[in-house]
C-alpha cells in the first residue's frame, strides 16, 4: 500500500463524491422555483395581464401538462403566451398549433410565443409529442 495506492483511492472517492453532488442539483428542484410555482398557482385566475398593449399569459409547463389547458384572450390584442417550464426534466419539450402555425422548441425558464391579430374562435395546442393538450379561446 504505497502512496499511488492511497492517491488512486482519494480520485475515485472525489470522482463519486463530485457525480452525485451535480446529479443531486440537476434533479433536485430549488426553493426558489417551488415557490415560484406556488405562486403561479396563486396568480392562476389572474395570469391575463395587460403590458404596453399586449395581453400576457403565463403557462407552467409541468410533467403532467400544461398548468392552464383553456386559456381565455381578447380578439384584436396582440398577445405574449409564455411557457414557462420550471425544469428540464419533463417530456414536454415543444408547443406546436397547426391552428396558429407555431412549433416552438421549450428551454428552461421562460419562452414567450408573440400571437397578433387573433380572430374570434378556438385554437389547439399540443406538446410535441400528442400526450398533452390546450386550447385557446379568443373572444
Amino acid at each position: 500500500m504505497g502512496i499511488p495506492f492511497i492517491g488512486g483511492i482519494l480520485t475515485v472517492a472525489f470522482g463519486i463524491v463530485a457525480v452525485g453532488t451535480t446529479l443531486f442539483f440537476q434533479y433536485h428542484p430549488n426553493q426558489t422555483s417551488v415557490v415560484q410555482s406556488q405562486e403561479s398557482q396563486i396568480k392562476k385566475d389572474t395570469s391575463l395581464q395587460d403590458n404596453s398593449g399586449y395581453q400576457i399569459v403565463s403557462v407552467d409547463v409541468k410533467s403532467d401538462g400544461f398548468s392552464q389547458e383553456n386559456i381565455e384572450l381578447k380578439a384584436g390584442v396582440p398577445t405574449k403566451i409564455n411557457f414557462i417550464k420550471q425544469t428540464g426534466y419533463t417530456c414536454i419539450r415543444s408547443v406546436q398549433s397547426k391552428d396558429l402555425g407555431i412549433d416552438v422548441y421549450l428551454e428552461k425558464g421562460d419562452n414567450f410565443i408573440t400571437l397578433n391579430d387573433l380572430k374570434p374562435g378556438t385554437y389547439e395546442f399540443n406538446c410535441g409529442m400528442y400526450m398533452y393538450y390546450g386550447t385557446i379561446t379568443v373572444i
